[in-house]
């Protein structure tokens, strides 16, 4: 099967993914994104997510721990996250996303990436109190997370995040962008083996 950018986009736009917005411009005044692998490495990794896109949930489970593997844990790269709430899902859109930004804003970088690869592992059955109990897992306070989650706390955040994804050229999920060039999902073979391959190759490409 040949995965392309064409057949990404219009998924995405059957969910309610529209073009970048005039005036949205990918600004400095961003919300600071979780940031994994080496912060001040000459090569920048950025990926919207929204944490009820079954394609980000390939991208986490399958794209991620490899290129945590060759890439972060060498701190070859700087590797941030922002929210792009499709929304893919109206309630879970964005409660995992705020519960996923309160993590990060009380316990930081490492629970908030243990946080963020846990909780898609249960995107197809989602509810308040795995919120919650995946939370306690990473060392957060489940109940100040499930609160959060319930409450959309951290909404403003993950708009802005999403307004600046959308000045950057990004219109779906999961969308990654290197040194601020989009990667185009696009060649033989499944999404998850098309993303894998695409990624890596714009991430050798650019340390080169």
């Amino acid at each position: 099967m040949k995965f392309t950018r064409r057949s990404f986009l219009g998924t995405a736009a059957a969910t309610g993914v529209g073009a970048a917005g005039a005036g949205c411009l990918g600004g400095s005044d961003a919300p600071n994104p979780p940031v994994n692998g080496d912060p001040d490495a000459d090569v920048t990794v950025t990926v919207y997510e929204d944490f009820a896109c079954p394609h980000c949930l390939q991208f986490k489970l399958g794209v991620y721990p490899v290129l945590e593997e060759q890439f972060l844990n060498s701190g070859e790269i700087r590797y941030e996250f922002r929210d792009y709430p499709v929304p893919v899902d109206r309630t879970w859109s964005w409660a995992v996303g705020s519960a996923a930004r309160e993590v990060y804003e009380t316990e930081g970088n490492d629970a908030f990436w243990s946080f963020a690869s846990e909780i898609y592992k249960y995107q197809m059955s989602y509810n308040f109190e795995t919120i919650a109990t995946v939370a306690d897992e990473v060392g957060a306070d489940g109940e100040s997370v499930r609160e959060a989650a319930e409450e959309d706390r951290h909404r403003s955040t993950l708009e802005d995040n999403k307004s600046h994804g959308q000045g950057n050229g990004v219109q779906g999920t999961p969308s990654v962008l290197v040194d601020g060039e989009l990667v185009e999902f696009v060649g033989e073979g499944s999404y998850q083996q098309v993303a894998l391959q695409r990624t890596v190759q714009a991430i050798e490409d650019a340390l080169e």
